[in-house]
């Protein structure tokens, strides 16, 4: 009997580890929803009506209700260096980039990552991403980095002008007639109207660091940068005229929204806003105490600030007060 009872027994252990190891379906789970706050975000773009944000460790976070919850994307391989920027062509592709040259890539409006560059051997940090349907996609940093992709991101190339310098290429953008407009340290701008394949230096009224550059609805451009300093041109980035920012704040990042009115944000939480097309800017109330990196507008109109202290929200009254959610 004492036989047949731990023959029994081992049947049943013998049993449930077969039933424990066996593959089987998992029960389905809810999309994890991530609290940003506390993690640096540098950079935030649209993907039609979703909004992504890149940051420290390799995350990439989406939203899909204007910013209200945020889940973590999926990116391939995790190498964990710091993203930088994001940029999307459409409301499916897009790129993002940061340390040690890691470009990812998106098919799927950024639900899924894969990597399409990485030097394990540098650290040395991509810093501006630009991606446009049916043009090149561009990015930029660190000691005249530029390189250059025909294929949506897959493969990249060197393609570093002269005029680059070996300085730090901080930002490039491109206007709705395919014009480029590339800024950096020490009051480099660089502009091309043949793609990006040639590159002119243009003088400027400021000699510091420039972080963003940004197209403008009326055909004028507008670059921020070190200590407040805003540019505005008027004729494609052949000059450029100093504005008044109010403040002696860096800038980092600029978007403008549909009633034409500037925002910038920067340094300590700075918001600043302009009614004239960048000639002059005036502070705005809400902000918050840690540097504000970039910066993007909902469909709603609602802002959505990035920086050190993770992601808020900041609605923009008619009247130019600003309201903190």
């Amino acid at each position: 009997m004492k036989r047949l009872i731990g023959i029994a027994m081992s049947l049943a252990v013998l049993a449930t580890a077969v039933w424990a190891f066996a593959p089987r379906p998992l029960p389905p789970f809810p999309a994890t929803a991530v609290h940003p706050d506390g993690l640096q975000i540098n950079g935030i773009a649209r993907a039609g009506e979703r909004l992504v944000a890149v940051g420290e460790r390799g995350a990439i976070l989406l939203s899909d209700d204007k910013g209200g919850t945020w889940r973590r994307a999926s990116v391939s391989p995790a190498q964990g260096a710091t993203l930088t920027q994001v940029a999307f062509a459409d409301a499916r592709h897009g790129m993002a980039v940061g340390h040690s040259g890691w470009i990812l890539r998106t098919e799927d409006g950024g639900e899924h990552w894969r990597q399409a560059a990485f030097d394990a051997q540098s650290s040395d940090p991509l810093l501006g991403a630009w991606a446009q349907d049916g043009s090149p996609w561009f990015a930029v940093g660190s000691f005249g980095r530029f390189l250059v992709s025909h294929d949506q991101g897959a493969h990249w190339q060197e393609a570093t002008d002269k005029a680059m310098q070996d300085r730090h290429l901080n930002a490039i953008a491109a206007d709705a007639q395919g014009r480029l407009m590339l800024v950096g340290e020490a009051g480099l701008v660089l502009r091309s109207a043949d793609g990006g394949r040639q590159w002119e230096p243009v003088k400027t009224p400021y000699g510091g660091s420039l972080y963003g550059v940004l197209p403008l609805r009326d055909g004028a451009w507008l670059a921020f940068g070190m200590r407040g300093n805003v540019m505005r041109s008027d004729d494609s980035g052949a000059s450029w005229q100093a504005g008044e920012s109010a403040l002696k704040t860096s800038f980092f990042g600029g978007v403008e929204l549909p009633d034409g009115r500037i925002v910038l944000a920067g340094q300590g939480g700075t918001l600043v806003q302009s009614s004239d097309g960048g000639r002059h800017f005036a502070a705005l109330p809400a902000g918050s105490p840690q540097t504000l990196a970039a910066l993007a507008r909902t469909t709603t109109g609602t802002l959505v600030l990035g920086g050190n202290g993770g992601i808020a929200r900041v609605t923009l009254a008619d009247a130019g007060a600003a309201t903190a959610r």
